[in-house]
């Protein structure tokens, strides 16, 4: 990776972390600040990602201060696992995008590959008014989870090849082919558990 991807890396994973307490225009002037001062004085730039990512975070922090008591606190992430991530991991990670809002990073994956959700699941959340672009329908890897607070296992249990903080697990059935019945059960059971992990990380908003 040259240094320019690691700069845009540097970026993503600023806005994924702060852009829900500071606007993205603010944190991208921030960032190209420190990185004309770095490249700038540097003589060696291989750490200088590292170094202006580290000092864009103190930057942000002070800005942050007046409205956020000081503390620039990092969103927390979930990652939702199921084995084809079509039906479980998406279920989950469409209604925490409901209750939760801007205030988790929210992604899901399928171990053994998939990103498009069932039919008969987004019928079902159509049913419930979750909105479907609570849907993740991006590919994961370990640079764009990078370390999840929570990884929660559906139906599955094998771990990705992604670092989590902690593994949980969800002993939840498939709702992939099953009756419409059978997925609205699955759907309640669903959103129960992500209630209470919402409401464990401190993000369930107050009016859900």
């Amino acid at each position: 990776m040259n240094i320019a991807d690691r700069y845009a890396a540097v970026r993503r994973d600023l806005h994924r972390a702060y852009d829900d307490k500071l606007s993205p225009q603010v944190i991208d002037e921030v960032l190209d600040a420190n990185i004309a001062r770095a490249e700038e004085r540097a003589t060696v730039k291989d750490f200088l990602p590292v170094t202006v990512g580290r000092a864009t975070v103190e930057d942000l922090a002070d800005l942050a201060a007046d409205g956020y008591g000081g503390v620039l606190k990092e969103r927390p992430e979930v990652l939702f696992v199921s084995a084809h991530n079509a039906g479980r991991a998406q279920l989950a990670a469409a209604v925490a995008k409901q209750l939760a809002g801007n205030n988790l990073v929210i992604r899901s994956v399928g171990l053994n590959g998939g990103k498009t959700p069932a039919p008969e699941v987004i019928t079902v959340l159509e049913e419930r008014g979750v909105p479907l672009d609570g849907l993740y329908l991006e590919g994961v890897n370990p640079r764009t989870v990078h370390l999840s607070d929570v990884i929660v296992l559906m139906g599955v249990t094998e771990t990705p090849n992604v670092p989590g903080k902690r593994y949980v697990h969800w002993p939840i059935d498939d709702p992939v082919g099953a009756s419409a019945d059978k997925i609205r059960a699955i759907a309640d059971d669903v959103e129960d558990r992500v209630r209470d992990l919402l409401v464990e990380l401190g993000v369930l908003r107050a009016a859900s």
